[in-house]
Order: C-alpha cells, then sequence, then structure tokens
C-alpha cells in the first residue's frame, strides 16, 4: 500500500479545522516530466511527418532554391518570368502597409520559391514512381537488353545520385559522406 500512497500527487481532506491540503512535489515534478516528456515526442513525430513529406529533398533544399530565387533577383534578373510580380499583387492587404516594396517583393520571391521547390519535389516523385514501376527487364532475355531497359537503368542510377545528392548534400552533422 505505501506504493499507492506515493503515487497520489496531491490529497486533501476535510477536517473540523477546515481543508487539509498535502501536495507530494515528487509527484508532481514526475506529472511534469511525463508532460515534456509527451510533448518532445510530439514535436519530433511532428518533424519526421515534415522530412517524410518532402521526400526525395529535405527541408533544408528548400533554404537552396529560396537563395538561388532571391540571388538571381538581386542580380536584376526575373527566375519566375513575372510570378512574383503577380504574387505580390495578390498579397494580403494587411502586409501592403505594413512592408515596403522592397519586403513584399522579398515575401512574393519566398512565396514562389516555395512553391517551386513543392513542384519540383512533386515532379521528382513522379518520376520515380514512372521509374519504378517498370518491369519489363525482368522479361527479356538472358544476354539481350533493350534500349528502353538501357535507357530505363540509366534514368534509375541518375535519379538514385539525384536523390542522394537532394537527401545528403545540406547536411551539417560528421556523418556526411559528402564532407571533407
Amino acid at each position: 500500500m505505501a506504493e499507492a500512497h506515493q503515487a497520489v500527487a496531491f490529497q486533501f481532506t476535510i477536517t473540523p479545522e477546515g481543508i487539509d491540503l498535502q501536495l507530494s512535489y515528487q509527484a508532481l515534478n514526475q506529472i511534469y516530466l511525463s508532460g515534456v516528456r509527451s510533448w518532445k515526442k510530439r514535436v519530433s513525430r511532428m518533424r519526421n511527418s515534415v522530412i517524410k513529406g518532402v521526400y526525395p529533398a529535405s527541408p533544408s533544399s528548400w533554404l537552396f532554391v529560396a537563395i538561388g530565387i532571391l540571388a538571381t533577383m538581386y542580380m536584376q534578373s526575373d527566375p519566375s518570368m513575372g510570378l512574383i510580380a503577380k504574387i505580390q499583387q495578390h498579397l494580403p492587404l494587411s502586409l501592403h502597409m505594413s512592408l515596403s516594396a522592397q519586403g513584399q517583393t522579398m515575401v512574393s520571391a519566398l512565396v514562389f520559391s516555395t512553391l517551386l521547390w513543392l513542384s519540383l519535389i512533386l515532379a521528382l516523385r513522379f518520376c520515380l514512381k514512372l521509374l519504378l514501376s517498370y518491369h519489363q527487364w525482368m522479361f527479356e532475355k538472358h544476354g539481350h537488353i533493350s534500349n528502353t531497359t538501357k535507357v530505363w537503368v540509366v534514368s534509375i542510377v541518375s535519379a538514385s545520385l539525384l536523390c542522394f545528392w537532394f537527401e545528403h548534400a545540406f547536411r551539417e552533422d560528421e556523418s556526411s559522406p559528402l564532407q571533407t
């Protein structure tokens, strides 16, 4: 029974002298720590779902695309062929009031970069799905490789190298094979 009394975080009893409240700070601390652990797991699950959701790219590759778009705009070139100006026209009115023209252009460029990054991810997923659904190589005669299969092999190798680059090129840890 002693363990059951230790598990109770607080007790109160009503006596003729008033309410008697007894708090177990150790039990309350354990309840607090379990809540912290729960939120850490929830954040970790959310982070993993974001990383899985943008496969075959990594979230840090978005930064590469955004910097590329902003750098080309800095050199007075429009990589979006007018889409950034269209996005800027359709920004909410609250952003028009609070941001300068340069700030509005930056927000529009970041929106365009995000849309470009997501469209590249969807295109890569579609290409991977098409490449991995090819099964004619199994039905070819031994020693004879058709031109379609040769193109498929080259495409698979290039796609795997591209996915490897997207996955590992922006990592900063020591285990990355691309660091020197």
